[in-house]
């Protein structure tokens, strides 16, 4: 359930078209560089999951009536099977026309927090890996990159590497595709389809947990070998995801997100310019 390997991995393969770009070209004159940079935008990084609260989705469980035992399921949902409650998430999630996801993900000894508002055309937010952050932006099949300077000194072995990307780039969006073999991967978090068809999907045994409260929402676990996944058991919609190392993402806000536009041209590098 929380086997969608994450993107980080993917950042090596960018830099090295980035830095196969900048050899060989002089970043004051190359046409790359053909705009004023504008200064690198800094992403808060969202607040680790560990010691954050969930935020609640928009709709609320019914109470539970008043003659239920402790520990009872509360709602047909909780009564169902750990399969069946799980094709219903995995059928809610999709039907969602929108969703706020935030918290934390672990890919190796990379640790990934993001903020990103998932539209059903399009998304956008912020991410950071190990501290260094960027933020993205999808519109269909594309997608808009904004990676800050942090960001590409941590990625980067020297420092003159670094410099003659940051030069290149200027600050600016890099432009690509979701099918990009190189940003794509790390483009579709904020593409609700690319990322929601795969994040649900259990990991060896599923079995059901005890009914738990997440902010006002009644909740039932599914349990996997890799955490938790915690549903609202009257509406069967993914309320949080937890890691066994405690990592975790809540969903909020749902069908509350609207569809971003996209960054003015004049900030916008194409990746092609890139090399891409």
């Amino acid at each position: 359930m929380l086997t969608r390997r994450t993107a980080a991995g993917a950042m090596v393969g960018v830099l090295v078209v980035l830095l196969a770009g900048c050899k060989g070209s002089d970043p004051a004159t190359s046409d790359a560089v053909g705009a004023t940079p504008t200064p690198t935008s800094t992403a808060t990084s969202a607040a680790p999951s560990s010691t954050a609260t969930s935020a609640a989705p928009s709709s609320t469980a019914p109470p539970a009536p008043p003659a239920t035992p402790a520990g009872t399921p509360t709602s047909d949902i909780a009564g169902l099977s750990a399969s069946k409650i799980l094709d219903k998430t995995q059928a809610a999630a999709k039907a969602a026309t929108s969703v706020r996801m935030k918290g934390a993900l672990s890919d190796g000894g990379d640790r990934i927090v993001l903020d990103i508002r998932l539209a059903k055309t399009g998304g956008q937010g912020t991410m950071s890996i190990n501290g260094a952050s960027f933020s993205l932006i999808v519109l269909g099949k594309t997608a808009y990159l904004k990676i800050s300077d942090k960001f590409w000194r941590a990625q980067t072995e020297s420092k003159a590497d670094a410099d003659a990307v940051i030069a290149l780039v200027g600050g600016r969006w890099i432009k690509t595709s979701l099918t990009d073999k190189d940003l794509g991967e790390l483009a579709a978090f904020a593409s609700k389809p690319k990322f929601f068809d795969t994040l649900f999907e259990p990991t060896g045994t599923l079995r059901k947990t005890a009914p738990r409260t997440i902010g006002d929402v009644t909740a039932i676990g599914l349990r996997d070998t890799d955490g938790t996944l915690w549903v609202d058991t009257a509406t069967a919609r993914p309320v949080r995801l937890e890691s066994s190392s405690k990592d975790a993402l809540t969903f909020s806000e749902y069908d509350q997100v609207t569809t971003p536009k996209a960054p003015p041209a004049a900030q916008v590098i194409d990746g092609k310019a890139l090399g891409m």
